[in-house]
């Protein structure tokens, strides 16, 4: 009696295991996807990419191939150079740029806005200042990519255009 009365509970204590393991289990999942989809969310929030796409400078069509695009270098006049100063604690720095934007020759408007692109270099020359004093001068070459993809999305936005595809900072140098 002693015998089957042990089995009686454990087969109880078993189904009870059972049962408080599948109520763990669903709720564990349910949790899961809550914290997936508020990852997801927070991901999109700070524009980073779930997926791992790399081509955060593309200008969302797609990928373009390296002969599709043509390269213009941003003048200042007559010099390719661009110099930004920066006034901190009675000093004067200057941070010296040298900019290129990529265009996309495959784009619907890449011939009218090239021309407009090849015009108002002074005012791509100014959305690059202002775009490069939105950092301190010490911290210009560790947000390289941060100021590239911010010169990008003005200029797209000032020219209305999709045919600017990428925005290289070739050269930066500190003094």
């Amino acid at each position: 009696m002693k015998k089957s009365m042990l089995s009686v509970v454990n087969l109880a204590i078993s189904i009870i295991n059972l049962a408080l393991t599948v109520v763990l289990t669903f709720s564990l999942v349910t949790t899961n996807n809550k914290t997936n989809n508020l990852i997801s969310k927070v991901a999109e929030i700070i524009d980073l990419d779930v997926a791992g796409d790399t081509s955060s400078t593309a200008s969302g069509s797609g990928a373009v191939s390296v002969d599709d695009l043509e390269y213009v270098s941003v003048k200042n006049g007559d010099d390719d150079k661009i110099t930004v100063s920066y006034t901190s604690g009675g000093k004067t720095h200057y941070v010296v740029l040298k900019v290129n934007i990529g265009l996309n020759k495959k784009a619907k408007d890449y011939e009218a806005k090239s021309a407009s692109i090849n015009n108002g270099m002074s005012s791509i020359v100014s959305t690059v200042t202002t775009e490069a004093l939105k950092y301190s001068y010490d911290s210009v070459t560790s947000n390289k990519t941060n100021i590239e993809a911010s010169i990008l999305k003005s200029l797209q936005d000032q020219f209305q255009t999709q045919a600017i595809y990428t925005v290289t900072l070739s050269q930066i140098l500190v003094q």
